[in-house]
């Protein structure tokens, strides 16, 4: 009867500790929320899977992408964060090991008639059960610290491959518009010339002349303020390959004009290949295992030990004495009273999980509202681009006709400096709006998951 009940004991111990080495303090409802089948944004002109790569990456943006990846102090910060936990994992994992230590000892005892002296040298195993799963907790949070670094860097590596192909394009379009301001200023100059010659020969007014002047000289102003705005984008460009920012690197590039198509998938394939998403997911896991670890802290803890020694009190026969001496032992240890000091520990876990919870929901809300939003302004752009290009002919034709009928004496020299504006503005948005597309497009494909990292290694 007594070992039947032993058995029963024995089996009920096993489905005990089963239940505790598995346990999950998650909110499974909460975290796994219902997702939509498709995006709400309508992207019909996007569905064709399309390389972005190809259409805009030159040799030596693709030079630049590889000088980031392996020069930018960021991103070997996070390289070099992810060695950390991979060593964090050893530390973890080497619990499930016996511990072995050597310990020498020496002394020397007695009262005021004698003294002995003594001296001891033994080798001390020592190794604690995972009963309860309690130390498998600690090393699946640092696994999973792991791989939520390994998840951070890889969206690093994506992030800095789209930041400098928009920064790249940043320094294209600033020197586009330096270029867009040297012609401006140009024609300034000639007008001034043109209706100051006229002035002197009575055919134009003194009023003429001082707007032709004003003209010339705001338009070096802002000339050099865009040659300024140009060198800053070289900087930014410059910082993010890991150097300094002279200013010195030399761009002579082209503004592309990116083709619609792009594979966009659904909102339930983003958590699975979005390493952002990945990393919170994982970040979550993590303290949900910390919270089973702690809880479990307040558990009994079983050691089994063994040691094996000599002792002589001449220190000269340690190393070559009997070590017959030995010993096997085994213990439980057990927290009584703490003031709640452990109770804390576990509700202080809780507490946190419950924040990552609602910050894992955060990131995945805010991945897809970024999605949505880049989706609705690719379209968008598009549109706007196509008219902008339309407005841009029209603006040229008109500042061209409106010199031409000021010099009829037909018109008046506003109608000429408003014919001007309105050209000078539909060009730069055209230029403006051609970079718009690409960082846009840039940004859609990081944040649909798009793995800009491999992306750029395939086409090198």
């Amino acid at each position: 009867m007594k070992r039947r009940f032993t058995k029963v004991a024995v089996a009920t111990s096993i489905v005990i500790l089963s239940a505790c080495s598995s346990s999950s303090y998650l909110d499974e409802p909460l975290v796994t929320p219902q997702l939509p089948a498709s995006w709400h944004t309508d992207a019909e002109s996007l569905k064709d899977n399309q390389s972005w790569v190809t259409p805009i990456a030159t040799d030596q943006l693709l030079e630049f992408i590889s000088i980031g990846l392996n020069t930018n102090q960021e991103l070997i910060q996070l390289a070099l964060e992810v060695e950390v936990k991979k060593q964090q994992l050893n530390v973890s994992d080497s619990s499930f090991w016996p511990e072995l230590n050597l310990s020498a000892n020496s002394g020397r005892s007695g009262d005021s008639d004698d003294s002995t002296s003594f001296n001891n040298l033994s080798l001390d195993l020592s190794y604690e059960l995972d009963i309860w799963g309690k130390l498998s907790d600690n090393a699946r949070a640092s696994k999973l610290n792991l791989l939520t670094a390994e998840a951070n860097y890889q969206q690093a590596r994506d992030a800095l491959v789209a930041d400098v192909v928009i920064a790249y394009y940043k320094v294209v379009t600033s020197a586009e518009l330096v270029k867009l301001f040297e012609r401006r200023t140009e024609n300034a100059k000639l007008n001034f010339e043109i209706i100051e010659s006229g002035y002197l020969q009575g055919l134009n007014e003194s009023l003429d002349v001082y707007l032709t002047q004003n003209e010339y000289h705001s338009e070096k102003s802002n000339l050099l303020s865009q040659r300024s705005q140009h060198n800053q984008d070289i900087r930014t460009l410059e910082r993010l390959l890991g150097g300094y920012p002279a200013g010195k690197l030399l761009i002579d590039e082209k503004l592309p004009l990116l083709p619609q198509g792009i594979k966009i998938g659904v909102p339930s394939e983003l958590v699975k290949r979005k390493p952002e998403l990945q990393a919170a997911w994982y970040q979550l896991l993590s303290q949900d295992a910390l919270v089973a670890y702690t809880q479990k802290q307040r558990y009994p803890a079983l050691r089994l030990g063994a040691d094996i020694g000599t002792s002589s009190s001449d220190i000269a026969n340690l190393l070559s004495g009997d070590y017959s001496s030995w010993s096997v032992f085994g213990g439980i240890t057990a927290p009584i009273f703490n003031a709640g000091r452990l109770a804390s520990q576990t509700e202080q876990q809780k507490l946190k999980l419950k924040q990552q919870e609602q910050q894992y929901l955060s990131t995945l809300f805010n991945a897809f509202e970024v999605v949505e939003n880049n989706l609705d302004l690719d379209a968008s752009l598009q549109q706007q681009y196509r008219s902008t290009l339309k407005a841009q002919e029209n603006a040229l034709q008109a500042e061209t006709l409106s010199f031409e009928q000021y010099q009829s004496g037909l018109v008046s020299y506003t109608t000429v400096l408003d014919a001007q504006n309105r050209a000078f503005v539909a060009q730069s948005s055209v230029i403006s709006l051609k970079n718009q597309i690409i960082a846009n497009r840039i940004g859609l494909h990081l944040a649909l998951g798009g793995d800009l990292d491999a992306s750029v290694t395939e086409e090198e």
